[in-house]
This record gives C-alpha cells, sequence and structure tokens, in this order.
C-alpha cells in the first residue's frame, strides 16, 4: 500500500473556449440568403429564423473547416423546425433538410418555405430544381 506525505496537488481546471457551431462569415451569408426568416416552414413554424441548422450533422462528417464551413450546408431555421427536423430524421432526410456524409450539400435540394425545390450554393444562392 502506498502512504502519501502530502497533500495531492490540484492544478486548476481550464475551461475550453466554446467554439461556435457555424464561422461567422457564414453565419452572415446565412442570415443575408434567408434575410432572418424560418427556410424550412414546417408545422409549428414560427417563422423569425433563430438557428443555423447543420444538413450534414456535425457527428456524421460536418467538420470544421469541411462542411461546417460551407453554406450549402447549413439552412435558417426557426427553433421550432430545427426541433421537428432533430426528432424527425427520416422526413428532415426527404425535405433535404438533413444529409448524409457521402451526400454533397450542393447537388442535392432541399424544400425551401414551402414553396418548391431549390439547390444552395456556397456563396448565399438559391437554385430552384
Amino acid at each position: 500500500m502506498i502512504t502519501r506525505t502530502a497533500p495531492m496537488k490540484r492544478s486548476a481546471i481550464r475551461q475550453a473556449r466554446p467554439r461556435p457551431a457555424v464561422p461567422s462569415h457564414v453565419r452572415e451569408l446565412l442570415q443575408a440568403r434567408s434575410s432572418g426568416w424560418c427556410e424550412a416552414r414546417l408545422p409549428g413554424c414560427t417563422g423569425e429564423a433563430t438557428d443555423a441548422c447543420h444538413r450534414i450533422a456535425r457527428k456524421a462528417g460536418g467538420r470544421p473547416n469541411g462542411n461546417d464551413a460551407r453554406l450549402s450546408n447549413v439552412w435558417h431555421g426557426c427553433r421550432a423546425c430545427h426541433r421537428w427536423a432533430t426528432l424527425r430524421p427520416a422526413e428532415a432526410y426527404e425535405l433535404g433538410l438533413a444529409l448524409k456524409e457521402h451526400q454533397d450539400p450542393t447537388v442535392e435540394p432541399m424544400a425551401y418555405q414551402n414553396e418548391g425545390w431549390v439547390r444552395l450554393d456556397d456563396e448565399g444562392g438559391l437554385w430552384p430544381t
């Protein structure tokens, strides 16, 4: 058995600085594309966009300087639509709100504000399909 002659030293725990989920330059372009309105308009939508929602989830390949930095991988949603898409993944995939890791967000269309299907580009453009 080991006995201690002095109390253990405890080092201060350094808090990691939280990393933003979406880079600021992408967030600015997202705000310009949506004009502050929810881009999904799902049941229960509140209208005002508050969340930057990933199409390819961070746990499925949305890595820093990868898909996270691509505007086509993010849609601007209200909290209710973001929650709806998170709780109903199968329906979110059908609407293009969620994508699999191997899918290209610039190629896969998304249902946009209940007005039709669009493809998103990385410069903030919407292309009807």
